[in-house]
């Protein structure tokens, strides 16, 4: 199945296009972005603009376009903040929907919050801590324990929205905003949101990091208020010519990193978790509970391999006695994957697929751990590399496990056991 979802925020719209399979697991397969901005300079109870809401309508006229070209099942259509504060924008809302063919839902601030953290967490093996969302107009906070979503917190803070503000005047503002949540500390912090993840991928280019996904990646609160003293100081040209930080992001990444830094310095957090997907992939799910299995799942039903070959997850899983058992088994299973699509070295296809695209259910740590067990079944793995796990884990043990994944692989022709 084949759907869209469109977001209309405050500072852009987004239309993001998603096979959908059958276990609920989705990868993107394109998306159209404009930055209408639409909030700028808005007050509760003003009216959005006739220049914004033609910029409005022309960014739909090109969803329509794109959407005429490909045959979508479904399209879910949410407008946020910009839309809840604005005098006119359930009007504004009715006129872009004509144009779509396709109601837009202006949603409440909870069920922002709401949405966002059940992104999080149908694609991260996280299910306690603190979970948010920066958007331009706003910021949603989700306190969530056991998997389930305990309370939302809808602030009217966003990058864009204090992007003139003097950093001392932000801090405050934030600092403010954040006491009325009653939440004094927490133990595991996980972002979303464009500006989030730019900052995340400033971090990973400047560190090295031998993957290019974001997704799980940890940002530590020492790196966040680096960046925090740095980007307020710049102009938006020198922050556009860092690595990672767009023409259009580098206008509100400064005002961010500074809510970000004083949202972990307020929670007492050492470091935040990066979540590239959040509130158009909780309104994709909803309804849905994904784990690692589901999208270890995704990557075969992705290659066309239907039914996966999980025999082999199965055997491997019972074979290795240890605490990383599940993630040889998940490096066999990705290998078997790529000899069964045709790849004359499996090994090195996983470890070049986890290398440069996202595995969704896996920190990135995790990630890395399964990447390296596939390229160590290829027959090698650098020392280096095993030190940029963040586990009690040699290289030897990582040679080991990958021994066992090339001796169960080797059982297996064209995807059938001998």
């Amino acid at each position: 199945m084949i759907s869209a979802v469109i977001d209309c925020g405050y500072n852009s719209f987004r239309m993001v296009i998603y096979q959908v399979f059958r276990n609920g697991t989705f990868r993107m397969i394109g998306s159209s972005k404009s930055y209408v901005r639409i909030g700028e300079g808005l007050k509760e109870g003003d009216i959005i603009s006739e220049e914004k809401v033609a910029k409005a309508e022309r960014a739909f006229m090109i969803f329509k376009r794109i959407l005429n070209g490909v045959n979508v099942n479904e399209v879910k259509i949410v407008a946020t903040s910009a839309f809840r504060y604005a005098s006119n924008g359930n009007e504004v809302r009715y006129r872009l929907s004509k144009i779509i063919e396709n109601e837009v839902r202006v949603i409440s601030g909870e069920e922002e919050g709401r949405y966002a953290a059940l992104g999080i967490l149908n694609t991260l093996p996280i299910s306690e801590g603190v979970f948010f969302e920066l958007g331009g107009g706003s910021l949603e906070i989700a306190e969530v324990s056991s998997g389930n979503i305990i309370r939302v917190h809808q602030l009217p803070i966003g990058a864009l929205k204090l992007v003139n503000l003097p950093e001392r005047e932000i801090r405050k503002k934030v600092s403010d905003e954040l006491s009325t949540t009653n939440i004094k500390k927490a133990n595991v912090i996980v972002g979303s949101g464009g500006n989030v993840r730019a900052l995340a991928k400033l971090d990973l280019k400047l560190s090295s990091f031998p993957i290019k996904s974001i997704h799980g990646y940890s940002l530590s609160s020492k790196q966040i208020s680096k960046y925090a003293s740095l980007l307020p100081s710049l102009d938006i040209d020198s922050r556009q010519s860092l690595p990672g930080i767009s023409k259009e992001r580098a206008l509100t990444i400064h005002s961010a990193s500074v809510i970000i830094d004083e949202l972990v310095k307020y929670f007492t957090g050492s470091y935040i978790v990066v979540s590239l997907f959040g509130m158009r992939e909780g309104v994709l799910t909803e309804g849905k509970s994904l784990d690692k299995m589901s999208w270890l799942e995704e990557i075969s039903y992705s290659n066309a391999i239907d039914p996966p070959p999980i025999e082999i997850f199965k055997e491997v899983i019972s074979e290795v006695d240890s605490k990383y058992s599940f993630y040889v088994a998940s490096s066999a299973l990705l290998s078997l994957i790529f000899k069964m699509v045709g790849y004359f070295n499996p090994f090195r296809a996983c470890y070049r697929f986890i290398k440069e695209s996202v595995l969704p259910g896996f920190t990135l740590n995790e990630a890395l751990l399964v990447g390296l067990i596939c390229e160590a079944a290829g027959g090698k793995v650098k020392k280096k590399q095993a030190k940029l796990l963040k586990e009690d884990i040699t290289k030897k043990e990582i040679l080991s496990f990958g021994n066992i994944v090339k001796n169960s692989i080797d059982k297996y022709i064209a995807g059938v056991r001998l």
